[in-house]
């Protein structure tokens, strides 16, 4: 998938430097006009965007006190480990059943906002775990790319589809029960797809392949023989 979109990125004119560091940013009458590379190269520029990754603001309930690791760390139901006190979205770090229960962190819109429905019922006395899907989404050029579940660890890739055709979908399996998705231009797979992740079924990978076979009939396929 990297590649595919690596390749698609140099086809619209991005010029990619892979295992490249920053030396420095140069300016001129106050603006950025070049960045050097650690191998000497100069690139010249009208401006710089710095993208190097994000830290969670945890240090003020850290010093209030709250569990914290790689985020504030919260229990099924958003709560800290402070009175009363919750956390949601990019910061929050939670035992995630999509990751095998592990603790992470998921920074996006849909974490986020599926974290604060959880934290709100459960202020008001609905107490109900949090336990929704992992979904993402990047629209570049005329690619629509859509993600479900969390590929961490998978042990086993299957292509439906061919990237030539600039159509596909990526099926991540992990101890043969599928995991993730990721769909390129295919929102069926997504969308059926969703539901073989949901229910971390057991397909034949050779039957996942088959980019004429609908994801939703697998689905059924499965459910009979379980």
């Amino acid at each position: 998938m990297s590649r595919f979109y690596q390749d698609e990125h140099k086809r619209n004119g991005v010029d990619l430097r892979l295992s490249a560091s920053v030396k420095a940013i140069e300016a001129h009458n106050g603006r950025a006009a070049s960045v050097t590379l650690d191998n000497g190269h100069v690139v010249v520029c009208d401006m710089v965007i710095v993208g190097i990754g994000i830290a969670p603001a945890i240090e003020p309930l850290a010093l209030a006190g709250a569990a914290v690791s790689n985020g504030v760390e919260v229990d099924e139901y958003c709560r800290t480990s402070l009175p009363d006190i919750y956390a949601i979205g990019d910061c929050a770090a939670h035992k995630n059943g999509y990751a095998d229960g592990a603790l992470i962190r998921l920074e996006s819109v849909q974490n986020a906002n599926d974290m604060a429905v959880t934290a709100a019922k459960a202020i008001c006395g609905q107490e109900v775990p949090y336990s929704a899907v992992p979904w993402f989404w990047s629209n570049q050029y005329d690619l629509k790319l859509q993600t479900v579940g969390l590929s961490v660890d998978f042990d086993k890739a299957v292509i439906r589809g061919s990237p030539r055709d600039r159509s596909f979908s990526v099926v991540y399996l992990k101890a043969d029960q599928v995991v993730a998705l990721d769909c390129v231009n295919a929102v069926k797979d997504y969308v059926q797809g969703r539901k073989l992740v949901e229910a971390r079924a057991k397909i034949d990978p050779t039957a996942l392949a088959r980019s004429d076979v609908a994801l939703k009939d697998l689905v059924l396929d499965d459910e009979v023989r379980g």
